[in-house]
C-alpha cells in the first residue's frame, strides 16, 4: 500500500513494497538535504523483493547519484541500501540497482522481466562512498565514488527493458523480516544524463560462477583488451592490452606485465556437441571444454544483435545453463578455470 505523503526532497512518496512485518519509514531533512531510511524485509533477491522504497516516476534516461552509509553496525550482512530504477511497485518487477551491503559488496543488481530470478555483477571494490547508477535506453551501468568526490565506472553493464514510465529512488532492506535496520542518503543527485555524444569505448574482464550464475568484474579499462586466460593457480587472468601480457588478480588491481608467455590456447571440441541441446539455435561458437571434458561452454546470438549469451551445457545429462548476456565479440570464447567452476570473458561498453 502506498503511504500518502508530501513531496520528500527530489522523491514523490514511499512505500513498503512486497510482504514487510515491520512498517518501513523516511525521514528527510530539507536543511542538509539527508534522507534517513528504515527498512525492514526478507530479502531483495530470487523472483521477490521486500524492502521500504523513497520513489518518483519517470521517463527516459537516468542518472541517480548518492552518498550511502549504512548506519547499524550489526545485523544480517547483507541488509543493503540500494539506489533502484524499476518498473513498477510489485514485488517481484523488473528493476536494476546500485546495492551496498551491510559487509561492502557493491554490485549491480538486475531482474531482467518480472517474475525472474534476480542477478548481480560484484564491483572490485568494496565499501565505495557514493553510489551512481545510470540507465540510457536498456542498459544500465554502475559507477563508484569515494570520499574526495568524482565518479569512476565500475565495469560491466546490463540490459532491462522497462516501460515508460518507471519508478526511480533509494531503498533499504533489513534482509530480516523482523528487523529494521536504517541507511542514510545524502548529496543525492537525480538527473537526465546528456546526450549521447562520442561515447568512449571500454572492455571488462569479468568471471562467472557456474552454480550462482553471479558474475564478478576483476579490471575495468578503457580501449579494447583481449579474452582472457587463466594463471595455473586460478587466482589471476591474463590478457594482452595494446600488444602487451598483463595479468591481474581475480579479487581486483591494477594489472602488471606478465613475464612469461601466453597460457596454452582454448581447447574447443566439435560444434556437433552441442546439435542436440541447442537445436533452433543457429549462431553459436564452438564448445570450450573444461579439462575433464565434462563441460561445454559456448556463445549464442541472434542476427545482428552485439549481445551474446553465454551458456554451459553438461555433457553428462545435457542440461543446458545459460550463466549470462553480455556486449561482446561473436568470436571472443570464454575461458573455464582449472578447476572447471568459473568462466573469464571480456564484455563490452561505450561510455559518454
Amino acid at each position: 500500500m502506498v503511504s500518502a505523503q508530501a513531496q520528500i526532497g527530489l522523491f514523490a512518496n514511499h512505500t513498503d513494497v512486497g510482504t514487510v512485518l515491520q512498517a518501513g519509514s523516511v525521514d528527510y531533512d530539507a536543511f542538509t538535504r539527508r534522507y534517513t531510511i528504515s527498512g525492514s524485509g526478507e530479502n531483495m533477491w530470487f523472483a521477490s523483493d521486500d524492502f521500504q522504497f523513497v520513489w518518483t516516476k519517470m521517463s527516459g534516461d537516468v542518472r541517480l547519484s548518492a552518498t550511502v552509509s549504512i548506519l547499524d553496525k550489526e545485523g544480517d550482512a547483507h541488509r543493503k541500501a540500494v539506489l533502484m530504477i524499476r518498473q513498477s511497485l510489485d514485488p517481484d518487477a523488473a528493476y536494476a540497482d546500485a546495492a551496498l551491503h551491510g559487509d561492502g559488496l557493491t554490485s549491480l543488481q538486475f531482474r531482467e522481466e518480472k517474475g525472474a530470478v534476480t542477478h548481480e555483477l560484484e564491483s572490485n571494490v568494496s565499501a565505495p562512498r557514493r553510489l551512481r547508477i545510470e540507465k540510457r535506453g536498456d542498459s544500465f551501468y554502475l559507477w563508484i565514488g569515494g570520499e574526495a568526490g568524482g565518479f569512476r565506472f565500475a565495469g560491466g553493464s546490463m540490459r532491462v527493458p522497462l516501460h515508460e514510465p518507471f519508478y526511480v529512488g533509494i531503498g533499504v532492506c533489513a534482509h530480516n523480516k523482523d528487523e529494521l535496520r536504517k541507511a542514510v542518503f545524502s548529496d543525492v543527485e537525480l538527473t537526465t544524463p546528456s546526450p549521447a555524444g562520442n561515447p568512449a569505448p571500454w572492455s571488462t574482464l569479468e568471471t562467472v560462477t557456474v552454480a550462482s550464475t553471479d558474475a564478478h568484474v576483476a579490471y575495468a579499462a578503457p580501449g579494447h583488451i583481449s579474452p582472457p586466460g587463466w594463471s595455473a593457480d586460478g587466482r589471476s587472468l591474463l590478457f594482452q592490452s595494446g600488444g602487451k601480457l598483463e595479468t591481474v588478480p581475480l579479487t581486483g588491481g591494477q594489472p602488471a606485465p606478465y613475464p612469461g608467455t601466453a597460457p596454452p590456447g582454448i581447447a574447443t571440441g566439435s560444434i556437433q556437441l552441442l546439435e542436440r541441446a541447442t537445436s533452433g539455435q543457429r549462431n553459436k561458437t564452438p564448445p570450450v571444454l573444461t579439462m575433464d571434458g565434462k563441460k561445454a561452454a559456448f556463445l549464442t546470438w541472434e542476427d545482428g544483435d552485439s549481445e551474446v549469451t553465454l551458456r554451459v551445457l553438461s555433457l553428462d545429462d545435457q542440461r543446458l545453463t545459460t550463466l549470462c548476456r553480455y556486449t561482446g565479440g561473436h568470436d571472443d570464447l570464454p575461458s573455464w578455470s582449472p578447476d572447471g567452476l568459473r568462466l573469464a570473458f571480456v564484455s563490452y561498453q561505450l561510455i559518454q
